[in-house]
């Protein structure tokens, strides 16, 4: 498979609207997903033989460390290439178990769960990121021209193009959307419109699936028999551009969806810097009730780049909590930005005492609080 052709374009003039779009409609409300077994695989296998589970497990754990990561360089660093030479010492548990294949045979597999710990020490150990199970939803606009029909994918079909794509994101841990094609659809947005990448047609089309990203695939048969494929991914005011070309269909597709996931993680996951400063404040308005003060704190503490939460300071409208965070604001901010529990409040708050501070002695004045971060509870 070659890479033809690749360019970042960001900013103005060319993609004007295309931020405006994305910060009016996208991004404010944009939806993510929970992942579930991020640490967990499934091989084929032949047989139960010593060897042949060596093997399923080395295969699994390169799968484990890339969707956790989301960089295709992890597995060429050194010490990760030595750990994968002894994976049992990453493994938590494994079985195995009979399924039907495609073909109708049956075929055993081995299940793996590897150790979240393990696998994260060694990541961070090497300077690699680790990614949460909270991830950017991508929704896929897709043509497929075979020289016999050109056709515009969505939910409900069955076509092989559809399954490889959604087989590798979920490989790599990217929660996909697909189109419904439903009359709404249909009155927005038609094949011509993608195959043409019709900019303007395709993000307002996209709006109503309030996804992170947008992924946009133009796929067509050669003359010769190869496929190429045009990409575009539109990421909250950026776009990229990429071709590639190969002999078969998977060849074709399945470095797409990789580097999607490599541009995200790029992007929502961050290598730990122990020089920056990791503690952030974070008001939220909306606190009204023990429940709601629970559910914050809750849902701060389960965030993947935060290690610590505890409140800082309560006002009768709001409460600060001060969070030691890997990699500091900026990874709070796009952790919360994926959740639908916290909406960033845009009017500026004010700067307030804590109110445990109580009445101020004559002629002082209490420590004013400013907030890095500032969030409305999602009731």
């Amino acid at each position: 498979m070659r890479i033809l052709r690749s360019c970042v374009r960001s900013g103005p003039p060319g993609l004007v609207f295309l931020s405006l779009m994305l910060n009016a409609g996208l991004a404010s409300v944009s939806r993510a997903d929970d992942i579930p077994g991020l640490y967990e695989t499934e091989i084929t296998v032949g047989t139960q033989d010593v060897e042949e589970r060596r093997a399923a497990l080395t295969a699994g754990m390169r799968q484990v460390l890339l969707r956790v990561s989301g960089r295709s360089i992890v597995l060429t660093i050194t010490a990760v290439e030595d750990a994968l030479t002894h994976p049992t010492r990453y493994v938590q548990r494994y079985r195995y178990r009979n399924q039907t294949g495609a073909d109708g045979a049956q075929e055993k597999v081995l299940w793996v769960r590897f150790d979240e710990k393990a696998i994260n020490k060694l990541l961070r150990e090497n300077r690699m990121p680790v990614w949460g199970r909270t991830r950017p939803a991508v929704l896929v606009w897709m043509v497929v021209d075979d020289r016999q029909s050109r056709i515009l994918l969505g939910n409900n079909d069955e076509h092989p193009a559809k399954t490889l794509i959604s087989e590798q994101a979920r490989l790599r841990g990217i929660p996909l959307r697909w189109p419904m094609l439903d009359l709404r659809d249909q009155s927005s947005i038609t094949a011509s419109d993608v195959w043409g990448s019709f900019e303007d047609t395709i993000i307002r089309a996209s709006r109503r699936y309030q996804t992170e990203a947008i992924l946009v695939g133009r796929v067509y048969k050669t003359y010769g028999g190869s496929w190429n494929v045009r990409w575009t991914l539109y990421d909250r005011g950026h776009r990229e551009d990429w071709n590639a070309r190969a002999e078969s269909l998977i060849e074709s597709l399945i470095p797409g969806v990789d580097r999607t996931a490599s541009i995200l993680a790029q992007r929502f996951a961050q290598v730990e810097n122990d020089e920056q400063n990791n503690s952030v404040l974070v008001r939220v308005y909306g606190i009204n009730s023990l429940a709601a003060y629970n559910k914050t704190l809750k849902y701060l503490s389960r965030l993947a780049v935060v290690t610590h939460v505890q409140a800082h300071s309560v006002f009768p409208d709001n409460v600060i909590f001060q969070l030691n965070s890997r990699n500091g604001r900026l990874a709070v901010s796009q952790a919360v930005a994926l959740g639908h529990t916290l909406v960033e409040k845009n009017t500026r708050a004010p700067l307030s005492a804590p109110a445990s501070t109580g009445s101020s002695a004559a002629g002082q004045t209490a420590t004013p609080v400013r907030a890095d971060l500032v969030y409305s509870l999602i009731q």
